[in-house]
């Protein structure tokens, strides 16, 4: 059987110190007890960037400039009840402090250390990614 394709945003919000933002899905959800960067589902005929402007004020209630979403990759990855595509954006720029809407644990951590927490298996090519991209 073939399984449904998903199309996914997400983006790895640093801050001025350089540390990113991180939650953890709950145990509630699909593929619960990862951690994720921020980010979602796109819906029907919405790009994946209007997707990352969407989700950061629904899931964070911080506000999101397009103009300010640098896209950095993209990824796939079979999980056993559906095939991720999934694009992501690196932003330094946002108005607001993130406060989760969903009571999901967000936390700040350096990008060297993303590593240390168990992520979403189609995430691991991001971290291996921002840790090239910012070495000390």
């Amino acid at each position: 059987m073939k399984k449904k394709n998903i199309y996914v945003s997400t983006v790895a919000l640093i801050d001025w110190q350089g540390k990113v933002l991180i939650s953890l899905r709950s145990r509630n959800k699909i593929l619960p007890n990862f951690w994720e960067f921020p980010g979602g589902k796109i819906k029907t005929n919405e790009s994946p960037d209007d997707a990352i402007v969407r989700e950061i004020k629904e899931e964070l209630s911080l506000n999101i400039e397009k103009k300010s979403l640098r896209p950095i990759s993209f990824n796939t990855y079979t999980y056993d009840q559906f095939h991720a595509i999934i694009f992501f954006y690196i932003c330094r720029n946002w108005n607001g402090s993130p406060l989760s809407k969903k009571n999901h644990q967000i936390i700040w951590t350096e990008i060297d250390k993303l590593k240390r927490y168990k992520f979403l298996p189609g995430s691991n090519k991001f971290i291996l990614e921002l840790n090239d991209l910012f070495k000390k």
